[in-house]
């Protein structure tokens, strides 16, 4: 049995199209097809929860949450003993996607000493997922190019870093697109994301919306704008937006921090 992009044995609850590649949360809540099956696409997975055994030619495999399970086009395999729920992030790959970033299936093969790294990078493609606002598509985007590059920095702290910052504090009130910070700072996007990772310990988009969050805390502790004009004002895209985000970053809605 060959499956066609974009379909899986469970249930696909939500799904996000970036170019040639598509990322799905996929659940199981009862008994699927056990059959040996492909894939049309390459794709990766990480497993959320629950887990099954594994199947391939070779051997068999224990598949429980954190494992990171990668398939190549067509190749057979089939999942048994599934626990129920299970969840999987997925991640499909056009072949495209691999001459356009020059790469090849083998870079995703994940040594063991970059587990953690890969681990953590799905982790954040997963929390952007969640999240999905107008600074998301960037920071998968980085996130899905360092799943495949040596993440390794020096100590040093280029010059451009400090620039960086300085830019979306000054232009805190706006969404900048990370291909425009490039062009300014005259740096690859996937370079900004290596370090920037390193000495501000988050991502981009992370520390864009903490920007947003600070000034709007300003403008409900100081005035008596309405949370909607605050919102519009610190550059979420709405009301709900700056709900959402307050209670990711702070643990409470923007109207019970005002009422402190």
């Amino acid at each position: 049995m060959k499956l066609k992009s974009n379909t899986f044995l469970g249930r696909t609850n939500s799904k996000f199209d970036l170019d040639l590649c598509t990322i799905s949360i996929v659940n199981y809540y009862e008994p699927v097809s056990e059959e040996w099956h492909s894939h049309e696409d390459i794709h990766l997975s990480l497993i959320l929860q629950g887990g099954n055994l594994e199947s391939r030619k070779i051997k068999d495999t224990q598949v429980s949450p954190g494992k990171i399970m990668v398939y190549d086009q067509g190749e057979i395999h089939r999942n048994r003993y599934t626990s129920f729920p299970s969840k999987n992030l997925n991640l499909e790959l056009k072949s495209d996607f691999f001459s356009t970033n020059h790469l090849n299936f083998h870079d995703l093969t994940i040594p063991e000493n970059r587990r953690i790294e890969t681990y953590l990078d799905l982790i954040q493609i997963y929390n952007e997922f969640q999240v999905n606002d107008s600074h998301s598509k960037d920071s998968i985007q980085l996130s899905m190019k360092s799943l495949f590059t040596n993440n390794k920095t020096s100590a040093y702290k280029p010059l451009w870093v400090n620039r960086l910052k300085e830019i979306i504090e000054d232009r805190w009130n706006e969404f900048i697109p990370l291909d425009e910070l490039a062009h300014i700072l005259n740096v690859h996007p996937v370079t900004i994301s290596k370090y920037f990772k390193k000495h501000y310990k988050g991502t981009l988009g992370d520390y864009m919306r903490k920007v947003k969050v600070n000034k709007a805390l300003y403008f409900l502790f100081n005035t008596n704008m309405s949370i909607t004009e605050i919102a519009l004002t610190c550059g979420f895209s709405d009301h709900s937006h700056m709900i959402r985000i307050f209670k990711l970053y702070m643990g409470l809605n923007p109207k019970k921090i005002r009422g402190f």
